[in-house]
């Protein structure tokens, strides 16, 4: 795609929350297939009249919506037509653990060669033992920030929502009337390219906080209400300049405390007053914020999707309280709630009723830093998005109800603080402010609500009629214990590297899992060969064997001076989160320490960070544990994107030798 003006963008993102999801086409075998077109645009989609490089799905940010049903058989054929600049992409489906299908896992270097521009990769998969809200995005550099979609697996046909569908959906015990899709995102004003060179070179000093925290896409940047330096003294930009203090062990900026520095959106209130001049030139091609439309007296399922790569959000629906029933998967018992806290890669399902409120009543929702400096003030500068009553929501096309297809854009800005409230504002912790806003709590809490949310019902490992239950791989000892200790480190050469267990990242040129399937690599079968914490030196890998309960430690490492969050994400399996702690984990004194009574199945958990890190420099433990049914090569890693890209990964290599006999398609 060439480059186009501002107009044909926002009628491009515009379009991606309008149109119908791609639609599968059945070939008359029984797969569902798409087609995913990777092509690159500048846009803007926080209105803010700057314009940057992206690649984009289908010519759409968020990518299209794929839904498939429980034991589907899939087949995505990925298209790299980036004609822009030379950039290899791919593609993976987070949360799907591809039993017998790790060449589809979409990993570069690891499980296939990266897609390069004008070539294509097809991706095949069964949907085996899994229904709940996923999503796709790209695994190579930073493309992520704008190459992800959802992928909705549905139970039963019976639960699939279309204009046709006029029952009420059921999955899980809960019924609902509709579902919704809320994804969020984050944008930066900078070339995503310049953004990989800055993190991968001796440029690197701390992490850049985004500009943005996009909700389906799209959001107004602050400056076009004159919220910037210029109109309040900075309030609303964080305290200006500085990032994150995720730093290589570089010094410690102004402005920084142990979650980091307020930096580049990094955290603070609309303290100033917006410009009614300002407001007046937004351009009419912004499309304003996020609207999910929703009619009055109904129950809703929300599915939100944590598409951020690097901020660990709250967020809140005013005057809605929200029931948790499903997680990265996995269906939970109800779980009454004001707020999720979602991180990157994070899934959360949960029903909200609706008011008997009229048509064109907005309900404004909002996000909140977690675990990062907040300046005093409790929402992000961007992240907000409104439900719309409107009593033909239930219409798929809303010119089927004699309505026009796109409303007028939404572009009121939150309510700031009352004028000359400004002193009592702050010390009250936003209470004069939050008064048409959800609420957060000023402190955050380690491991939030996970210890309390309960799954609905066991899993089966193995076979899904006669595997192992859930009790039975809780209750086992553990076969293995690793423990990943990743860190920052500047080199001699001035870049950064996170070093795991005190080891560089490797580099590659071809996939290992080709590599060791060819015999470029002999297979491993001996844990004599292991070092000490079992690592594979030939590999650079973590062997396990079929048929194991692993548990794998998780250890936070401050960065620079300060301790941060961070959501590891395990690929090929789901994990269980049995414990976590604070300090430095040590396994002879916190080996049998279980403070999660009833584990949730999923596949992102979080390392929350301690106020002081121990003299050893840890920061605070998780332990997950996993049971090894999944042939093949699977990387687990930091899904701060940047972070990754670092080395902030390790990769299990997972019975090789069973490869072939586990192989789904022959």
């Amino acid at each position: 795609m060439k480059l186009f003006v501002w107009a044909a963008v926002s009628v491009a993102l515009l379009a991606a929350t309008l149109v119908p999801p791609v639609v599968s086409h059945d070939g008359g075998d029984g797969v569902r297939r798409f087609e995913l077109n990777i092509t690159s645009a500048v846009i803007n989609p926080d209105c803010n009249r700057e314009l940057f490089p992206a690649l984009l799905i289908n010519d759409q940010f968020p990518g299209p919506t794929l839904r498939v049903v429980k034991g589907d058989d899939v087949e995505v054929t990925v298209y790299n037509s980036v004609d822009q600049f030379n950039v290899s992409t791919t593609i993976h489906f987070h949360g799907i653990r591809q039993y017998g299908t790790v060449e589809s896992d979409g990993v570069p270097f690891v499980t296939q060669a990266a897609i390069p521009p004008g070539e294509s990769f097809t991706h095949r998969f069964r949907v085996t033992g899994q229904s709940g809200t996923y999503f796709y995005h790209a695994h190579l550099g930073l493309q992520d920030d704008t190459v992800q979609g959802a992928f909705i697996v549905h139970d039963s046909i019976d639960s699939w929502p279309s204009e046709h569908n006029h029952k009420r959906l059921s999955e899980g015990g809960c019924e609902y009337d509709a579902e919704r899709t809320l994804q969020i995102s984050e944008w930066w004003h900078e070339d995503f390219r310049s953004r990989e060179e800055y993190y991968m070179t001796p440029q690197f000093v701390f992490d850049k906080g985004s500009d943005s925290i996009l909700i389906n896409g799209r959001t107004i940047h602050p400056s076009l209400y004159g919220m910037d330096k210029s109109s309040d003294g900075g309030k609303s930009w964080g305290g200006g300049g500085g990032g994150d203090g995720d730093k290589g062990g570089g010094d410690k900026k102004d402005g920084d405390d142990r979650r980091g520095g307020g930096g580049g959106g990094g955290g603070g209130n609309w303290g100033g007053k917006p410009s009614l001049a300002a407001r007046q030139e937004l351009p009419e091609e912004c499309p304003g914020y996020s609207v999910l439309d929703v009619e009055p007296g109904k129950t809703y399922r929300l599915r939100v999707i944590g598409g951020q790569t690097f901020r660990t959000l709250g967020l809140g629906i005013a005057g809605h309280k929200m029931t948790i029933i499903e997680v990265d998967g996995q269906m939970t018992k109800p779980y009454d709630t004001e707020w999720l806290e979602i991180g990157p890669g994070q899934r959360i399902s949960v029903l909200i009723h609706t008011h008997y409120g009229k048509d064109g009543d907005l309900v404004p929702i909002a996000t909140s830093y977690r675990w990062r400096h907040r300046n005093n003030g409790m929402y992000t500068e961007t992240g907000f998005a409104y439900l719309r009553y409107n009593k033909h929501a239930s219409c798929s096309h809303q010119e089927e109800c004699g309505q026009p297809a796109v409303y007028k854009p939404i572009i009121p800005p939150p309510p700031p603080p009352e004028e000359g409230k400004e002193k009592e504002h702050d010390k009250r912790d936003n209470v004069k402010y939050t008064r048409n806003l959800p609420v957060f709590p000023k402190d955050d809490k380690r491991d939030w609500l996970w210890p309390e949310i309960e799954p609905l019902h066991s899993e089966k490992h193995g076979d899904e009629k006669d595997g192992l239950d859930t009790s039975v791989i809780l209750n086992a000892p553990a076969d293995r214990v690793l423990k990943l200790r990743a860190g920052p480190r500047r080199q001699p050469s001035k870049e950064t590297r996170y070093l795991m267990n005190g080891r560089l990242p490797p580099t590659r040129n071809a996939p290992l899992l080709s590599d060791v399937l060819q015999g470029r690599l002999a297979m491993a079968t001996n844990d004599s060969l292991l070092e000490e914490d079992g690592y594979l030196p030939s590999h650079d890998t973590f062997p396990i064997q079929m048929g194991q309960v692993v548990d794998i430690v998780l250890q936070n490492v401050k960065a620079g001076p300060v301790c941060l969050v961070h959501p590891w994400h395990t690929h090929g399996h789901s994990h269980y989160q049995i414990a976590s702690g604070s300090g430095e984990y040590h396994h002879d004194v916190d080996g049998d320490t279980r403070n999660f009574p009833s584990p949730l199945y999923r596949d992102v958990s979080m390392v929350y960070p301690d106020d002081k890190p121990s003299e050893e420099g840890g920061c605070g433990w998780t332990k997950i544990r996993i049971y090894a049914d999944n042939p093949g090569f699977w990387i687990l890693h930091c899904h701060i994107t940047a972070h990754m890209m670092q080395g902030k990964f390790a990769v299990l290599e997972e019975s090789p030798e069973l490869i072939e006999q586990y192989r789904l398609y022959k």
